[in-house]
């Protein structure tokens, strides 16, 4: 079993979820994640699921103000 990382992060970019929980692959650590995130309200919102530094699952956050296409 591997130990993954959740965090989920609000619209305005502060963190509404932070959290960890152990799954045998990759795959169901992308489900149980997606659940969780469910769960807690969190879905479609800027998040991240993460195994030892690598990335498993990534959604970004639309903060307000940022235009697409501009660095700003």
């Amino acid at each position: 079993m591997e130990q993954y990382t959740i965090t989920a992060f609000e619209n305005d970019g502060t963190v509404g979820l932070n959290d960890s929980f152990t799954a045998a692959s990759d795959d169901e650590a992308k489900a149980k994640g997606l659940a969780m995130l469910e769960e807690a309200g969190h879905l479609h919102k800027g998040a991240r699921i993460a195994r030892r530094g690598q990335l498993i699952y990534f959604e970004r956050c639309k903060l307000p103000g940022k235009l697409k296409g501009t660095a700003s």
